[in-house]
């Protein structure tokens, strides 16, 4: 998996994030300074996945 991209100089390109590695507000780098909701933005991306799925006729 390719997660960045770089220039022969090492200048940044393009980064991919990993939105579902912030699952729980103690994933997030500034959790001890900043007042984030107890669930990470990343668990959405399951939650929708679940729903989704839940919504289809298989």
């Amino acid at each position: 998996a390719i997660a960045g991209i770089c220039n022969e100089s090492g200048r940044l390109f393009g980064l991919m994030p990993h939105p579902e590695a912030f699952l729980h507000r103690t994933n997030h780098p500034r959790w001890t300074r900043e007042n984030l909701p107890e669930e990470g933005q990343g668990l959405a991306i399951f939650k929708n996945a679940a729903a989704f799925i839940r919504s289809k006729d298989f």
